[in-house]
């Protein structure tokens, strides 16, 4: 418990610094790092000169397309279509395709259950990642049916056919 309040306690901290430094906005920081926030040092962006960052984001900039491409297969219900469509677009439609209040299809592929984070790709095209704590492990089972209801205050929660178990989710495209 007394962990758990001074984590917290650090967690509203760095959040306040964090939003303190992007309200500020240093014209010193690179647009990079002002993008990054944290994950910059972590990178090791922190040891760059100037002109390297700058370097860096032109060519972030002139291969935007490309660096979205490295996106897995896995991660996208199907590569020509994703190349096809604006990603703004694909998500938006998916979110429209989500309003409803429930929603009824297979796992695409095989299940083994899920953790914090885990993304789920539905045989719709619909992928949901899980954003709670919760946990399932399950034998390997082929293409298991699931439901996903809206509960309240707009969560949506996901339910494996057999299983007394549920996981609260997020639309992921």
């Amino acid at each position: 418990m007394r962990h758990a309040l001074i984590r917290s306690a650090v967690g509203v901290m760095l959040a306040a610094l964090a939003f303190a430094a992007t309200a500020d906005a240093d014209p010193a920081k690179s647009r990079l790092e002002q993008l990054m926030g944290p994950k910059f040092r972590e990178a090791g962006l922190d040891r760059a000169t100037p002109a390297e960052i700058a370097v860096l984001e032109r060519f972030m900039i002139e291969h935007a397309d490309d660096l979205r491409a490295l996106t897995p297969a896995s991660d996208i219900p199907s590569a020509t279509a994703a190349a096809a469509e604006p990603v703004h677009k694909r998500r938006a439609e998916k979110v429209a395709e989500a309003s409803d209040e429930r929603v009824s299809s297979r796992i695409a592929g095989t299940f083994n259950g899920w953790r914090p984070g885990t993304t789920l790709t539905l045989e719709n095209g619909q992928q949901w990642r899980v954003s709670d704590e919760s946990s399932l492990v399950t034998r390997a089972l082929d293409r298991p049916a699931v439901t996903i209801e809206r509960g309240s205050f707009g969560q949506w929660w996901l339910r494996v056919e057999g299983y007394n178990s549920a996981a609260r989710v997020k639309p992921a495209n």
